[in-house]
């Protein structure tokens, strides 16, 4: 039988014996209606999770003992920061949970010229609000490590910090899928540091025809761009071109 899962912001050890919080509590004792003897999972955020049973219970109050510690990690390999622009109360939590049950590690958001008015004076409440979804997200996926939960700042603020790895920005008028995007992405890094504009020029192209599913014409796109890259003299390039060309050989076009 699976386990609740209840998330505890306070340090945790093997053999510690804790009360817990009154509305942590209330879910224990109430909603789920579990007594004396029952078992559950706890964890912090800080990684691993506790195997803890419930030794005394009363209408309000509820006493744990951790008994075993398992060194789980569920967090994806993937570094991944969301930068997301506020929206509507109901669809920001939504977006926030499925960020969190999809591995994203860091959240920033974001007020933009389009976000719904934002009175500054509760901006800390909805952040704390937030920081509520992320937790019970957490304790619902399995994850053991809370998401970094950014303060609330505008977009331009955003943009003008250092960025490190590749950055992608999701728009529904978009040419291309995500799943193209990423497929491109190592050879469009590489084209950039070969500082080669003529590529970049024909890869662009190619992406969009990518985007059509026209596998002919991506066969004769790629020809023009490996011929750039040619003579560019981008050994680096034409390494990362090579995968692309047996794909796209195949006339798989997602692929």
């Amino acid at each position: 039988m699976r386990l609740s899962r209840l998330f505890i912001d306070q340090p945790l050890a093997v053999g510690q014996e804790i009360i817990l919080p009154k509305e942590s509590a209330h879910y224990l004792l109430n909603v789920l209606r579990l007594r004396a003897g029952a078992s559950v999972i706890l964890f912090n955020g800080q990684g691993g999770e506790y195997v803890a049973r419930l030794v005394a219970a009363t209408k309000k109050a509820a006493q744990l003992q951790l008994i075993e510690y398992k060194a789980i990690e569920r967090e994806s390999a993937l570094q991944l920061t969301l930068v997301q622009a506020i929206s509507r109360p109901d669809h920001m939590d939504y977006t926030l949970q499925k960020a969190v049950e999809l591995g994203v590690q860091c959240i920033v958001p974001v007020t933009t010229e389009r976000s719904p008015p934002l009175d500054k004076t509760k901006i800390s409440k909805r952040e704390q609000h937030w920081r509520k979804i992320i937790i019970s997200a957490c304790e619902q996926c399995g994850r053991n490590r809370l998401p970094q939960l950014y303060n609330v700042q505008p977009l331009s603020a955003w943009l003008v910090e250092p960025l490190q790895g590749s950055c992608m920005v999701l728009s529904p008028t978009g040419k291309s899928s995500l799943y193209e995007a990423i497929k491109l992405q190592p050879l469009t890094d590489t084209i950039a540091k070969s500082d080669s504009i003529g590529c970049l020029n024909q890869l662009q192209l190619l992406t969009d025809t990518i985007a059509k599913s026209d596998s002919i014409g991506c066969l004769n796109q790629l020809q023009l761009l490996t011929d750039t890259i040619a003579k560019s003299d981008s050994i680096g390039c034409l390494n990362q071109l090579q995968p692309l060309t047996d794909t796209i050989a195949k006339s798989d076009s997602i692929g």
